[in-house]
């Protein structure tokens, strides 16, 4: 009887040692304040800080809200994990922080019941990670820093599991390995958008800096972002795929100063590559293990189109293994898409220039591109293909494109599929932008003025097949000329708008 008593109390007092706070699940509304009220000292506030003291789930069908600013601090292994939603979007800002910087928390998890969660305008900082599984949630103009807690929690600052989030706007630096990541087989399509990631993998770990695996049915979209590296083992994107990607489209980032550009592996994948400044990413400076603008590795099965991209300063321009077989240029299709229009050179090592290696048995298309010299010799002494190795595969980069055409400016070539009408046009103080769109997926609408700034974002989400609109505001605008641009997917309209005062 002795041992058994023991043996409860044992089991009484682990229960109490891990114990946390769980709102009702009533369909409650609520704010930090009333957790403060309710949760029985899981969360306390003092001296203007909310204190999260244990683990705390927000249950199916509750909501909470901030609106306001505010800080918070979680104590050591501690984590909110949301079932219902969780809206955090603070007039001016919030900071997530630990109690003790030494002593770090867990992080956010979201779970398949959290959709329509926020996090927004927020400081993330001397945790482990941020968790969404089976669910897509809005993280937006946050910072996320300094999460360098090893932990089973999360392997990244940002973990995927069958999501579809959108990630914009955001600065993500100095965490312990990836700035955003999912599993190799589990099938997540986030919308990554204008976000500054900067030196994460600071165990220095073979990891980059956004980390993908297979893909869900919706476009993969990395847009827009810039991505430097420090330490000299993490690369910038790499796209591993044990599964497939349907389609994935990586677009007008910066990616410099990283072991490497850009990865492809495995087969089953669709990728558009377009638009990028790949460039100096040689920061390990050993040719043998990397250091590619852009790195093909897999079967005949990766269907990878490269066109409208800046290549250069790196170890190796492009490099192709196993039986991939990207198309760098193809004039023979009536498709604009596949065009090439890349500016690919000076990419060295051993002191040789090798801006594309066609490491395969068969032959690559790469047309229409420039190389840095309108001579055809000295392109040829830049490619490493069947000429160089009778057991490789010819490259086919004739004819060439010109410096006018590439060089350091690059026109992006896009398919416009999207219709798009605006009325009234001229218009003060208001018009209806409509558009009809060939398919369903994460939709952005910019204005710009006459010189090419961005003046509004006018839309930024997922928009359904088929006719949707908008209405643009003129209040704030000056009379003149703008032009809209709107991007889905692979498609992309842009029109003009007249606005008189």
């Amino acid at each position: 009887m002795k041992y058994i008593l023991l043996a409860l109390l044992l089991i009484l007092s682990t229960h109490t040692a891990n114990a946390n706070y769980s709102t009702p699940g009533t369909g409650r509304t609520w704010n930090l304040d009333s957790l403060v009220t309710n949760s029985g000292g899981d969360i306390t506030f003092n001296s203007g800080s909310y204190f999260v003291n244990d683990t705390i789930v927000i249950s199916q069908s509750d909501t909470i809200i901030v609106r306001n600013d505010f800080i918070m601090k979680l104590a050591s292994q501690v984590f909110i994990d949301v079932f219902g939603v969780l809206i955090i979007d603070p007039a001016s800002a919030g900071t997530i922080t630990a109690i003790d910087t030494s002593q770090k928390f867990l992080g956010l998890k979201y779970e398949d019941q959290s959709d329509g969660s926020i996090l927004r305008k927020t400081t993330f900082e001397y945790g482990n990670g941020i968790r969404m599984l089976d669910c897509n949630i809005l993280i937006d103009s946050c910072t996320i820093r300094f999460n360098t807690l090893n932990s089973t929690f999360s392997s990244y600052a940002i973990s995927l599991f069958r999501s579809n989030s959108i990630i914009s706007n955001n600065k993500i630096y100095r965490n312990r390995r990836s700035a955003i990541g999912s599993g190799a087989n589990i099938a997540s399509s986030p919308r990554i958008i204008n976000n500054l990631i900067y030196e994460n993998d600071t165990e220095n770990a073979n990891v980059p800096q956004i980390n993908l695996g297979a893909s869900a049915s919706d476009t993969l979209l990395i847009r827009g972002n810039t991505i430097s590296g420090l330490f000299d083992n993490c690369g910038g994107i790499s796209l591993l795929p044990v599964g497939s990607i349907p389609i994935a489209l990586i677009e007008d980032n910066i990616i410099r100063k990283n072991r490497y550009g850009i990865a492809v592996a495995g087969g089953n994948s669709n990728i558009i590559i377009r638009g990028n400044r790949i460039d100096s990413n040689n920061i390990q400076g050993l040719p043998n293990l990397g250091g590619s603008g852009i790195n093909f590795n897999g079967s005949n099965t990766q269907l990878c189109i490269v066109s409208n991209n800046l290549i250069r300063g790196n170890l190796w321009g492009i490099t192709i293994q196993g039986t991939a077989k990207p198309i760098m240029g193809d004039l023979s299709n009536a498709s604009n898409l596949d065009d090439g229009r890349n500016a690919i050179y000076g990419n060295t090592n051993s002191g040789k220039i090798f801006d594309l290696f066609n490491n395969t048995p068969d032959s690559i298309k790469a047309e229409n591109n420039w190389w840095g010299t309108s001579i055809t010799d000295t392109v040829e002494a830049h490619i490493f293909h069947k000429p160089d190795s009778t057991v490789l595969g010819f490259v086919d980069y004739l004819p060439l494109g010109t410096s006018t055409q590439n060089g350091n400016s690059i026109e992006l070539i896009i398919p416009t599929s999207i219709k798009v009408i605006a009325y009234p046009n001229p218009f003060n103080p208001e018009t209806t932008i409509e558009y009809k769109l060939p398919e369903s997926g994460f939709t952005e609408i910019l204005l710009y003025d006459v010189s090419g700034k961005v003046v509004r974002t006018i839309m930024n989400a997922r928009r359904e097949r088929g006719d949707n609109k908008e209405i643009l505001y003129g209040q704030g605008l000056s009379s003149g000329t703008y032009f809209v641009r709107i991007r889905s997917g692979i498609y992309s309209a842009v029109g003009k708008l007249v606005l008189l005062k």
